[in-house]
């Protein structure tokens, strides 16, 4: 690689990793942001729309490092993920609103050429499945970002579209489906007037057919296929669609003159014509050449040259001229087409995925009807009915035969044109029970000459054994409706012994309850059906390395059927591959990835069949072998080194081995190998494991299974409250508790909040069980207050989690709790982490509003986290907890360190008005040490484990007893009591 190159690479780098840097910058600081990126809401990338137009998100970006070289732009949104799943968005550029009718025309269409993320959680990669230029964005649950997008072509305010990954899949599988459909159809039509010229010599066909190749590359054009060639390296892709689309008016000018002439009409006007059909060939000629407004004329011609062909041609028709009557049907859909496409080109159609699809329908049923029109003018628009005579196979002994009629040449020419257009007629006889062919559909089918009869039951043996059935029910069903047409594919097998697909629309014949004959016209559809196949081939194929991807791996492991006991399933997974990626970029991450898959490829092609499962996963189904063998030699494929940008790459690989037998169908064997593959990275990787019962003892927890059994322990009472308590440390007495979750399991016992909180936190279930504890321990307290009025009043801290706190409905149901609950004022505190405070948009504000409910709040695990003293300072908290991490450990000697920072704490929270609580008091030494440094309260084993509230009670009961005894001073033994250290009392 030369050095200007190098650089080249090195300087794209350093923009790409400072606008990363500016967008995280940007979503953390908001004055980085443009102050548009404030006012537009963010969008939900988890709301139940399969399509969302990101257009009013979006805001310009002029990023520090200047504008790009290649003219794109940036442009910054924020997304969120709302839900308690991952969600996974894939993003395209819309078609701006007047793409083809600029003044100054587009030299390429809309397209995204790269998204930068402020969360390094958040998943950015190319998707190049579903598109060029097409990114996958996939977003945590319960998270917000902001994306920074640049946008090649792009307007003040573009459009990107955000599909759902099956919504996407549908749609490029419903178009690709329909647009063969049409292309087809155009393509038949075409064929039939060209077969049409070629048989008679006449012009009308001849410019019927030119008329509709240039509608047919109209199409191609107008999708996007012909953009990558080099008739858009000039004018781009609209310059070329409008010089097609001219070109397709000037040939319908000259056909419609041709079918009803203008000098009929006036005297003049072919001298007119022939200036208009000059000058829009030359304006299609500088539309080509990306003339500014040449485009945007033609447009408008074409638009106007529709109309004016139909209006001419029902003209003509109203004053008696039948051709003007049989063509006006067919000018009149391209006139509505031509408008069509003009109101989809101004976003009449609020950008619609489907409206040119719809336009394409409508071109192709224009078409047809061209056709049509075409050959009804050379007295061609149906079969005569002597056509069926002349295929008549020969009658039975009880049926009179049918007289002959002679040949004719409008029969002649109408077996000729059906020739022409590639098609044959199919003759099957139901009382001869026998099949006759005409010469072009034996030829189609690869007989050498016509058969005079084949036996149907010969021919449903010649029909492919997958097809006969359709072919049979379609034949039985449709026998008993005379007069009704139909059609069916089906696959025959030639001569060649090859299954061609053909096409049969027939129509069943016969005046009686059932029909006698059933006549049509079969055409090869191969091609089609072929494209279709590999329209959907792609969709099981990985678009980067052209191996199968996950869908087409458990297809083939659903097909393995006996084989499956005996196969062998490798999983390989590159180490460190996020290091490469970092480290090569995108281009050069791709790169190593298509090189893995053709060293693997050329190393197991013939023995494994290979695919691509995940970002840097590879999957390979052996039939046979040596499951240890394999498994070793998979590693030493990919220890040598790769060659990429001029150096060495190492991406070596752990690979986990399952086999068949061992898995009960192959989800199971998907999992074997999964739990092969964690061994094989938890031994450090570079290696091969071979699945054993022993590893499911590392198989991480069924998160599904949890998730169920948290549920089902709400709505069966299985969640309890505990409180530990929290005592005054200058006369032990209790002042309050905090609350604890107790899950008591039906097989596991009582289960801690470690086992089940976290992922609660991760499915949104904390929401319900927040509630949960809050009304039980409002309940508690309002009945120790009651039996207890002690001054100042007992209190219950509760927990309060990220996702309770950005709960819409929290604050609503913490109002109606504490307005129905007899409690005191601010004695049902809430205890917020710092992370859950720096998680919302506005804690100030939305902190104040509890507050004024009535509720305290307390900082929980103060000094952790990432407070700053400003924050501290403006937030509404009565109450610091310090996390057990500052105490001196028993058994350890006096930290003097530690002394000065609690100390500095507890002045700081004395200064503030704030009380102070210090978690983990375990010790006696403990409990003197924080009493010596002016702490209020504590909290830890040293006087009591999380209790019962029937267990709290008591605790309640047995410390006001000792501070009644105290207060009176009456009983010299009850001041003894009290002074006794109240962990024993906790511990009964």
């Amino acid at each position: 690689m030369s050095p200007r190159i190098d650089a080249g690479l090195h300087v794209s780098r350093l923009i790409f990793l400072a606008l990363a840097f500016f967008a995280v910058a940007a979503s953390a600081a908001p004055l980085a942001v443009p102050q548009a990126a404030h006012d537009r809401a963010s969008i939900d990338f988890a709301r139940a729309d399969a399509l969302v137009d990101l257009k009013s998100a979006l805001s310009p970006y002029r990023a520090p490092a200047g504008p790009e070289s290649d003219g794109s732009s940036w442009f910054m949104m924020t997304a969120a993920n709302q839900s308690v799943r991952p969600v996974t968005r894939i993003l395209l550029a819309g078609e701006p609103p007047n793409a083809a009718l600029r003044f100054f025309p587009l030299r390429a269409r809309p397209a995204i050429r790269q998204i930068a993320s402020s969360d390094a959680e958040v998943g950015v990669e190319s998707a190049r499945a579903y598109g060029r230029h097409a990114w996958r964005v996939t977003i945590p649950p319960a998270t917000s970002v902001a994306l920074a997008i640049r946008l090649q072509t792009a307007d003040a305010q573009p459009s990107v579209m955000a599909w759902t990954e099956p919504a996407i899949i549908s749609h490029i599988r419903q178009l690709a489906v329909f647009m063969a459909a049409v292309e087809g159809l155009i393509g038949a039509a075409m064929l039939v007037t060209a077969g049409l010229a070629f048989m008679t010599g006449h012009a009308a066909p001849r410019w019927a057919a030119l008329t509709l190749l240039a509608i047919f590359f109209t199409r191609l054009s107008d999708t996007g296929v012909l953009d990558a060639g080099w008739g858009t390296a000039v004018g781009g892709p609209y310059g070329m669609s409008a010089m097609i689309v001219g070109l397709a008016l000037a040939a319908g000018l000259r056909l419609a003159d041709i079918v009803v002439p203008v000098d009929d009409f006036l005297p003049d006007a072919r001298r007119w014509l022939g200036w208009a059909l000059m000058g829009i060939v030359g304006l299609s000629v500088l539309s080509f050449l990306g003339l500014p407004g040449a485009a945007l004329l033609t447009e408008i011609a074409v638009l106007a040259g529709t109309a004016a062909i139909t209006a001419y041609l029902v003209h003509r028709g109203r004053l008696g001229v039948q051709a003007a009557r049989v063509a006006a049907p067919s000018a009149a859909v391209f006139s509505l087409v031509a408008t069509a496409a003009a109101v989809a080109a101004l976003g009449g159609f609020q950008d619609n995925p489907m409206a040119p699809a719809l336009v394409g329908g409508f071109v192709a049923a224009g078409a047809v009807l061209l056709a049509l029109a075409i050959a009804a003018g050379e007295g061609i628009a149906i079969l005569p009915a002597t056509r069926a005579t002349v295929l008549a196979a020969p009658p039975i002994a009880a049926e009179k035969p049918a007289p002959v009629a002679a040949e004719t040449p409008f029969s002649i020419a109408a077996l000729q044109a059906v020739g022409a257009s590639h098609q044959g007629v199919f003759d099957l006889d139901f009382r001869a029970d026998a099949v006759k062919l005409s010469a072009e559909a034996a030829s189609l089918i690869g007989f050498p000459k016509a058969p005079e009869t084949i036996a149907h039951i010969s021919w449903i043996a010649r029909v492919h054994p997958e097809d006969r059935e359709i072919y049979k029910q379609a034949v039985a069903d449709y026998r008993g409706h005379p007069g009704t047409a139909f059609r069916v594919e089906f696959r025959v097998r030639s001569e060649s012994g090859r299954y061609p697909w053909f096409e049969l629309r027939a129509t069943m014949l016969g005046d009686g309850a059932r029909a006698s004959r059933c006549l049509g016209l079969m055409a090869d559809v191969t091609s089609r059906k072929e494209s279709e196949a590999a329209a959907m081939d792609r969709t099981l194929r990985d678009a980067l390395t052209g191996l199968g991807n996950r869908v087409a791996l458990m297809e083939e492991l659903d097909q393995l059927g006996g084989r499956f006991a005996e196969a062998i399933f490798a999983l390989l997974d590159i180490d460190r591959f996020k290091s490469i990626h970092a480290s090569l970029g995108d281009a050069g991450g791709d790169a190593v990835l298509v090189a893995v898959a053709q060293r693997l490829s050329q190393r197991f092609k013939g023995v494994a069949e290979m695919f691509r499962v995940g970002g840097d996963a590879f999957a390979l189904i052996f039939s046979q072998g040596d499951a240890a063998g394999i498994g070793a030699e998979l590693v030493e494929a990919c220890s040598a080194p790769f060659q990429q940008a001029g150096r060495n790459v190492f991406a070596q690989a752990s690979v986990g081995v399952a086999l068949g037998r061992d898995a009960e169908d192959p989800l199971d064997l998907l999992k074997n190998a999964e739990l092969a593959l964690g061994q094989a990275k938890r031994q450090g990787g570079a290696c091969a494991r071979l699945y054993s019962r022993d590893f499911e003892a590392y198989a991480p927890e069924d998160a599904v299974a949890l998730e169920s059994e948290l549920r089902r322990a709400l709505d069966d009472k299985q969640m309890d409250v505990f409180y530990q308590p929290i005592v005054r440390l200058s006369d032990a007495t209790v002042a309050g508790f905090e609350a604890l979750l107790r899950w008591h399991h039906p097989t596991r016992g009582l289960v801690v909040p470690a086992e089940f909180i976290a992922h609660s936190e991760a499915t949104g279930l904390i929401v319900a069980l927040g509630r949960f504890a809050l009304e039980r321990a409002a309940q508690d307290l309002a009945q120790w207050q009651r039996f207890f009025p002690i001054e100042p009043a007992l209190f219950v801290s509760v927990n309060l989690s990220r996702r309770q706190l950005n709960d819409a409905t929290f604050e609503e149901h913490l109002g109606k709790l504490l307005a129905q609950s007899p409690i005191r004022p601010g004695t049902l505190k809430l205890e917020v982490t710092e992370s859950a405070i720096g998680a919302s948009a506005d804690p100030k504000a939305a902190l104040t509003r509890i507050r004024d409910l009535g509720a305290g709040l307390a900082i929980d695990d103060f000094g952790t986290g990432l407070s700053t003293l400003s924050q501290l300072k403006d937030l509404p908290f009565d109450t610091m907890k310090v996390d057990q991490s500052f105490l001196v450990r028993r058994g350890e000697p006096d930290n003097a360190d530690g002394a000065v920072v609690l100390g500095s704490i507890v002045k700081l929270a004395q200064e503030l008005g704030r009380t102070i609580i210090v978690e983990g008091v375990e010790t006696e030494r403990d409990a003197n040490w924080l009493a010596g440094l002016g702490c209020e309260y504590g909290q830890g084993y040293f006087f009591s484990t999380p209790l019962s509230a029937a267990d709290a009670l008591a605790f309640i009961a047995r410390h006001y007893r000792a501070e009644e005894l105290r207060e009176g001073d009456s009983v010299g033994e009850a001041s003894s009591a009290a002074s006794s250290p109240p962990g024993v009392d906790g511990q009964a």
